[in-house]
């Protein structure tokens, strides 16, 4: 999987770079792994990570109420409807 910079980091889930930087420092988002550069490395949970902490600013929560959240999880797929209605008939 290819790792994601930190430029990149900060363009898909929206903060500026300085801000990754601060949110790691103080433990809101886990340091990422480095290259042999020292570089950090992002993965894509990271952006999903920096999107939450982003969103949840944005509507006025304190750093501590972030850091206390559980990391966002992902939404479950919805079932084909093909499997939904099998499953209404059967009943």
């Amino acid at each position: 999987m290819k790792k994601i910079t930190i430029g990149e980091a900060a363009r898909q889930s929206g903060v500026k770079v300085p801000t990754v930087r601060y949110y790691e420092s103080i433990g809101l988002l886990a340091a990422p792994s480095r290259s042999e550069g020292n570089q950090r490395s992002f993965e894509p949970a990271d952006i999903s990570r920096l999107a939450f902490i982003r969103h949840a600013r944005e509507l006025g929560f304190e750093i501590e109420a972030i850091r206390t959240n559980p990391a966002p999880r992902p939404m479950p797929s919805p079932r084909p409807a093909s499997s939904r209605s099998n499953s209404a008939s059967a009943a």
